[in-house]
């Protein structure tokens, strides 16, 4: 191989070099500006279909009955397994109390 064709080469090589970076540098700054083009709002979704809504809302569920009727009963259920919680594990600490109680009586 003559010193022409290495050099040829390597021009050949750094050209097809040159233009993929151009291209990467084309892409990321195409990219970025679709990025700053697709903003929103700041918001949350709703509990229970996930649509959109403001960030005061509270309790967090759209203007739907149907999400305000299974919110609801979500929340009463939630409340209902929190007293269980509670509750039964007292009861059972009770009763072996008692039964150790009247064993020693």
């Amino acid at each position: 191989m003559s010193r022409k064709e290495k050099i040829q080469r390597a021009a050949q090589r750094t050209a097809s070099e040159a233009r993929e970076a151009a291209k990467r540098q084309r892409d990321s700054e195409r990219r970025a500006r679709e990025r700053r083009e697709f903003t929103t709002d700041d918001h949350r979704h709703c509990s229970v279909c996930w649509t959109p809504i403001p960030l005061d809302a509270d309790p967090p569920i759209c203007s739907d009955t149907e999400c305000a009727e299974k919110q609801r009963k979500r929340e009463s259920s939630r409340k209902r397994l929190t007293v269980m919680l509670y509750l039964f594990p007292g009861i059972a600490i009770l009763l072996v109390m008692l039964q150790v109680m009247g064993a020693s009586g």
